[in-house]
């Protein structure tokens, strides 16, 4: 099946239809001198779609504006949905007198030839930023944008590393003590991305969503289910974005749902939430387009798959790993990653990988990977003598490569306007 269609326009030309069913004009343009140019729309996606190193694919945007137009409305799309996995961005804290927490990367070792080093890939998001952020001003990384935040009256700003792109989010002066704000972006989908505010102004009610949208340029309120009180400290700041529909974490074991599309909310319980440890979170996470979550239960660490999601809202349980079963190959590896991993009791599930059912797990100290089809473990990352991974299971962010375009929305501030 292919990616787009074709049909002969009135002129006798060609128009290619993207995967949102938009027209993608292509051998109307000056590019009769290309050596491609009698290729058809989807041979030539096929082609440009197998180059390897995405940032030559973006400089071909540049050849002409057929290519321009098919990379950025059929290339993208296809190849986002099985971007490779280059890395995680995690909260550190380096054990000094005062105590540090900052952010660092970590390369996925399963992609060498391709993962940047921590140095270059913080620099490629930091450089692109006004400010020098701190660890609490990095907000999400949702398939390869990142948010950050700064100023008391939140000035937010998307960056996408691969581009070289940093856009300042218009303000909304009404926003005030918002504890935190996530990205939903699927590029699979659509070029187009939402800042999703969770809005803490209200003690009393229920809890608010302000959002703002990059295809429209204006932010939103949507009203939900739940309230606030004392209970926002209990929710994972961490959210998982899928089908249009933003997860987030309770302590209380429930999963919120926002649903960004239709406006509506719910919240649903999280598997055997009754042996989960109490006051704790587990991880939540994308695995080939489905949504997982998994915990610590008693000796194994469970991995779920969330079925059904606008139906039962059933968990099948897919993987269970004894933790001893772990620890045997933890313990033949070498003598510091055994010293840096501590205790195989304070082993948590850290993250899904996104394109297989390879899961990431590990203590403050270090970071493995186990293929449940191979029963393989590997060392992924391990720290240095004086830094720990904060709480991993919500503080390591997947990062998969993105070559959407970001749309500048230039200096200038947005008043809210009502859905």
């Amino acid at each position: 099946m292919h990616l787009i269609n074709q049909r002969e326009t009135a002129q006798g030309g060609l128009m290619a239809t993207s995967l949102d069913g938009k027209a993608v004009e292509s051998k109307d343009c000056s590019c009769a001198s290309c050596l491609f140019s009698s290729l058809p729309d989807d041979v030539l996606v096929e082609i440009l779609c197998r180059v390897t190193d995405r940032k030559h694919l973006i400089r071909l945007k540049s050849v002409c504006k057929c290519w321009n137009n098919l990379i950025t409305d059929a290339c993208v799309p296809k190849i986002s949905d099985s971007s490779p996995l280059r890395g995680f961005i995690y909260h550190v804290w380096r054990r000094v007198s005062s105590g540090k927490t900052y952010i660092d990367y970590i390369p996925c070792a399963m992609t060498p030839a391709v993962a940047p080093e921590p140095h270059e890939f913080v620099k490629s998001y930091s450089s692109l930023l006004p400010f020098e952020p701190a660890w609490v001003d990095f907000l999400d990384c949702c398939n390869g944008l990142l948010l950050f935040v700064e100023g008391s009256i939140p000035q937010y700003y998307v960056c996408n590393p691969v581009t070289k792109q940093c856009v300042a989010i218009p303000r909304d002066f009404t926003l005030e003590d918002t504890c935190s704000a996530s990205l939903a972006f699927d590029p699979f989908k659509s070029p187009h991305y939402r800042v999703v505010c969770f809005d803490y102004s209200e003690p009393k009610g229920p809890q608010r969503l302000r959002v703002f949208s990059s295809e429209t340029g204006s932010w939103t309120i949507q009203e939900t289910a739940f309230g606030y009180g004392s209970k926002k400290a209990r929710l994972a700041k961490h959210c998982i974005y899928l089908d249009g529909v933003l997860y987030r974490q309770s302590a209380s074991k429930l999963l919120l749902c926002f649903d960004l599309n239709r406006g509506n909310s719910r919240a649903i319980e999280l598997p055997e939430k009754e042996r989960l440890a109490p006051n704790d979170y587990g991880c939540i996470g994308l695995s080939r387009r489905h949504l997982c979550y998994s915990d610590l239960v008693g000796t194994a660490l469970h991995f779920w798959l969330f079925e059904d999601r606008c139906k039962n809202d059933r968990w099948t349980l897919i993987h269970n790993i004894n933790v001893d079963y772990l620890g045997k190959h933890v313990h033949r590896l070498d003598r510091t990653t055994i010293a840096r991993f501590g205790k195989i009791s304070a082993l948590r599930p850290f993250a899904l990988h996104p394109t297989s059912e390879v899961v990431f797990f590990g203590t403050g100290g270090a970071m493995l990977s186990y293929d449940p089809e191979d029963k393989r473990v590997e060392l992924i990352y391990r720290t240095k003598k004086d830094r720990q991974i904060m709480k991993g299971q919500i503080s390591v962010f997947p990062y998969t490569p993105c070559l959407v375009n970001l749309k500048d929305f230039g200096q200038w501030d947005c008043s809210l306007s009502q859905p």
